[in-house]
């Protein structure tokens, strides 16, 4: 695996991927306040569809809407088809970290005040977008969020070294994981989590660099634990064919490994024409597509 060409133009760290509204193409939000929409075939051209004042720590597109969440913690959302701001919410505090959509119409934000918080718009009219519910989970910030295959189960990566699974309607908790829990060399921190999309199981990461395996059907009985990387992992992603997953790290490296085994496939570092910093964020674009992208202000696409 090596990357392609480069996608250069953000003026800080790239933080937040998400799929665009075309094949082959993504969007990219950055440290400089930028919304950047690419084509994986025009690298050179990519086109700003959004521009807030703070660094944009995440992004979520839902129907009509583009989700941006911001270091400051505000929620902007835009009319994607016209590239107009609808609203502005400031609800969160320490940042907003990761947004994910529940079903059609609600979406999940986790906060790093330690909250979350769920958010409702209208299919019929866009400019109707409320706050259901704001709940406090802890006190250290939430990192992650992922929804399985079912959208009846949220789970929650928190930075005390919990990972919290709740139900998608009342939010209740099904089951607390001490994940993460940290020891005298490394602090505790769930980092990033991910729900496997064919079996009964949630993938979970820290600050301590390992990637560890739940089994929700027996009681969240963990699996397996292993080493993975050298620091926090900030992401994961599954690619479309359920065989591969990808991993970001703070150790400067992204790798892929076998969905089944998780036995290591591809380390992407420096040596192989990688990040020369932390890698905050991986994005599938493609059963052979990668994109990476990192504090060295670099997006970089790969092709298996």
């Amino acid at each position: 695996m090596q990357p392609t060409v480069p996608f250069r133009g953000h003026r800080g760290p790239v933080y937040a991927l998400i799929p665009g509204d075309a094949p082959r193409t993504f969007v990219s939000g950055s440290g400089d306040g930028l919304v950047v929409r690419w084509d994986l075939d025009r690298p050179e051209e990519g086109k700003v569809i959004a521009k807030v004042e703070q660094a944009v720590f995440s992004l979520l597109r839902t129907g009509p809407l583009l989700l941006i969440g911001t270091e400051g913690g505000d929620l902007h959302v835009v009319d994607h088809a016209q590239g107009r701001e609808l609203h502005r919410f400031t609800v969160h505090r320490r940042g907003l970290f990761r947004m994910v959509a529940l079903d059609d119409q609600r979406v999940a934000c986790a906060g790093g005040d330690g909250s979350l918080s769920i958010w409702q718009w209208s299919t019929g009219d866009v400019t109707r977008f409320k706050l259901l519910r704001q709940i406090p989970l802890v006190e250290e910030k939430l990192r992650d969020l992922a929804v399985d295959r079912s959208g009846r189960l949220l789970a929650v990566a928190c930075g005390d070294g919990s990972v919290r699974v709740l139900d998608t309607t009342l939010f209740n908790e099904h089951h607390t994981l001490n994940a993460h829990p940290g020891d005298a060399e490394v602090p505790a921190g769930a980092t990033s989590v991910a729900f496997h999309p064919t079996k009964p199981v949630l993938l979970t990461g820290g600050k301590d660099g390992h990637l560890r395996v739940w089994d929700l059907a027996n009681n969240a009985r963990l699996l397996l634990g292993l080493p993975a990387h050298k620091g926090s992992i900030y992401r994961m992603a599954f690619d479309p064919t359920s065989s591969r997953l990808a991993t970001a790290s703070r150790d400067k490296s992204a790798k892929v490994w076998d969905a089944l085994s998780l036995d290591p496939v591809q380390r992407l570092d420096r040596l192989h024409g990688g990040h020369t910093h932390s890698v905050n964020d991986v994005l599938w674009t493609g059963p052979d597509g990668l994109v990476t992208a990192g504090d060295d202000r670099m997006i970089l696409a790969w092709t298996v």
